[in-house]
Parts: C-alpha cells; sequence; structure tokens
C-alpha cells in the first residue's frame, strides 16, 4: 500500500490509499453499481478519487485501485474531469495505437499495450445522468486501462512473461535511480541548510 501525503482539501474528505498489484481485488470483476444517483456516498467516493487522482499525478483512477469494490473510475487532465460509473466502451474504431502505458497500481512500470485510437462509451455521472462519449487518443486509451480494472485486467495481461520481465527490470532500475536522486537531494539540501 501507498503511503498518503497530506494536502489541503475539502473538509471531512481525504485521498485514499491506492494499492499494487498483490491487491486481491485487482483481480476481480466489479459488479454493477446499482444505487439510485445521485447519492452522497458516491459523491464523496468520487472526490476522494479524484484527489488520490491527483496527489499521484496519474490520469485515472478506479475505485477497486483503492480497496473499494464500486464500479467507478475517474479521468482527468487540464480542462478534463469525468466521474464514470458502470462504463462501457460501445464500440471501438479499427484503427488502434501501441503505446506505453503505467499505472499508479505498479509505480514506475511501463508496458507497450495496443488499443483502439477512437472509442464511443457510454457511463453514468453523479447525477444519474446517462453520459455517451466519443474518445480518442490518450482519453481513449485511458478509459480502456481503467475499464480494464473494472474488469479484473491487469497491465501484464497485455504483454508476454519476457516483455513483463523487460519492464520490471526498467521499473527497478527507475526506481533505484530515483531512490539515489531523492538521496543526493537531501544531501544538498542538508549542505545547503549547514
Amino acid at each position: 500500500m501507498s503511503e498518503i501525503l497530506t494536502i489541503n482539501t475539502e473538509p471531512n474528505i481525504t485521498p485514499l490509499p491506492v494499492y499494487g498489484d498483490e491487491f486481491h481485488m485487482l483481480r476481480q470483476k466489479m459488479p454493477l453499481y446499482d444505487s439510485p444517483l445521485p447519492n452522497p456516498k458516491m459523491n464523496e467516493l468520487s472526490k476522494r478519487l479524484e484527489m488520490t487522482r491527483k496527489l499521484y499525478d496519474g490520469i485515472g483512477l478506479s475505485a477497486n485501485q483503492c480497496g473499494i469494490p464500486e464500479r467507478v473510475f475517474v479521468i482527468g487532465y487540464e480542462d478534463f474531469n469525468i466521474v464514470c460509473i458502470n462504463p462501457k466502451v460501445i464500440d471501438e474504431s479499427d484503427e488502434t495505437d501501441k503505446s506505453r502505458e503505467g499505472c499508479l497500481s505498479y509505480p514506475g512500470l511501463f508496458v507497450p499495450v495496443k488499443r483502439s485510437s477512437t472509442i464511443d462509451v457510454e457511463f453514468t455521472d453523479v447525477n444519474g445522468q446517462v453520459q455517451k462519449m466519443t474518445l480518442s487518443g490518450i482519453t481513449a486509451r485511458c478509459f480502456m486501462h481503467e475499464l480494464d480494472h473494472m474488469n479484473g485486467v491487469l497491465l501484464e495481461d497485455h504483454v508476454g512473461p519476457l516483455a513483463m520481465r523487460m519492464a520490471r527490470q526498467r521499473q527497478t532500475k527507475l526506481i533505484k535511480t530515483l531512490k539515489r536522486n531523492v538521496k543526493k537531494q537531501k544531501r544538498l539540501n542538508e549542505q545547503t541548510a549547514n
């Protein structure tokens, strides 16, 4: 489980922990959310998911990554923010794109994943309104990635064992480099303070 940092936020709303790939809920298909909307529970959950997504500088985050067995995820960057309850892909383009993807549950791990370039999607928002959109580029990729989480599919399911082993080696190297850089910066800060 990742450590949660303190950030300024609304009263009584706190970020959520993000669980790694060892967490069993990431392998489970999330059931449809069937409570009437809007409701205070989903409003609070969506705010906490969004806050956690921003805290970890992610583009998307699903509830089950945080140990909450609900079929909901958030996507956000720049001025685009959506909460997707019971999301589904209605149609996909034949045109595909293969790009590296990361995941907040796999810090520092990036694997090449082939996905449709454009998708038509449907989901319910926090107000209970059904939304239909056509998404492309990074937004389409993120929607499909988060939908994978809703269906118990992980990054490693998109690549073979060799590609995953190589990605894990790059992940380990990146984490070691980051740790060295943090230690180096800490020493510099201590020297500057003295």
